[in-house]
């Protein structure tokens, strides 16, 4: 089970007040109350995208932004929890996006061109490659 922000729990109830009848109490059902397809859902999306710069969102985006929010908030214990994985590994990997600029070090790399005692230490070589 996952908790559910208020703006999407707003959401789902105004959508469940205005959904047609339906055998499976289902929200989001087709016209004629049976559960949608997953092939007209895509489609769906698609039209939905259709002349717009857009083309990139997907349900994955989707969940993507959502590990990537709580991991940067929380964790990826509780990014994982909420996607519903049984594994941080997969959610680290797939769902959190990377930081596209690695982080600003280099205050710690200008020591290796400032050595006050002498030239920087040499790498370690091996004398066998000489």
């Amino acid at each position: 089970m996952v908790v559910l922000p208020r703006f999407a729990v707003g959401m789902l109830l105004a959508r469940k007040l205005g959904a047609a009848d339906n055998p499976h109490d289902a929200i989001f059902a087709s016209r004629r109350g049976t559960w949608l397809s997953p092939n007209n859902v895509r489609r769906q999306w698609r039209q939905a995208r259709a002349d717009t710069n857009l083309a990139w969102v997907t349900p994955h985006t989707f969940r993507k932004t959502v590990a990537t929010l709580i991991k940067e908030e929380a964790d990826t214990k509780s990014a994982a929890a909420q996607l519903g994985h049984s594994s941080e590994e997969v959610t680290d990997t797939y769902y959190i996006a990377k930081p596209v600029q690695a982080p600003d070090v280099s205050d710690i790399l200008e020591r290796l061109g400032t050595n006050p005692d002498g030239p920087p230490p040499s790498a370690t070589h091996n004398d066998a490659h000489r």
